[in-house]
């Protein structure tokens, strides 16, 4: 990095804080100048958009990190937190969102471990909703006299823990 900011890049730009600057293409020909047609049209068109893996842009973590933070968050969703594969999917929405066909190559090594969070996540809401939805709808008429074993509040009358109330 001493290096560069000797060479004149700012600090900044090498800490990926500042996109990098391009040099102006070259002309056709040498002595000749371009044709104000070409000229106008090169200045139309916008430079292609930084990639950023995160969601936090240029702000995030480098892409050399970044396999790493989503593996982490894929497989500790496992050990009963499948929240982390939510946060995976919301941090690395860019890398979700690309097609896999033109996301850019950076993004290939972080690619099977967010779509999987994305799966995983999907099945486990599904999962929850549909048992929460069996208690709420189903109640005391599908589970019949198990109900008052199966719901929360009856444990307080159980344990006797009410009296206090008035």
């Amino acid at each position: 990095m001493e290096a560069r900011v000797a060479a004149g890049v700012p600090a900044d730009e090498e800490s990926g804080l500042l996109p990098r600057a391009r040099p102006p293409p070259a002309a056709a020909g040498r002595g000749r100048t371009p044709s104000s047609s070409s000229s106008a049209a090169a200045q139309r068109r916008a430079p292609p958009p930084a990639v950023w893996a995160t969601v936090d842009g240029p702000l995030g973590m480098p892409l050399e990190e970044a396999e790493g933070h989503a593996r982490r968050f894929f497989l500790w969703g496992f050990a009963c937190l499948p929240f982390l594969w939510a946060i995976n999917c919301c941090y690395f929405w860019p890398v979700l969102r690309s097609p896999a066909a033109s996301s850019p190559p950076a993004f290939a090594p972080i690619r099977p471990y967010v779509v999987r969070s994305a799966v995983g996540f999907t099945i486990f809401a599904a999962v929850l909703l549909t048992w929460a939805t069996t208690f709420i709808v189903g109640g005391e008429r599908l589970f019949g006299p198990v109900w008052k074993d199966l719901v929360m509040y009856n444990v307080a009358d159980k344990l006797g823990l009410t009296g206090f109330m008035g």
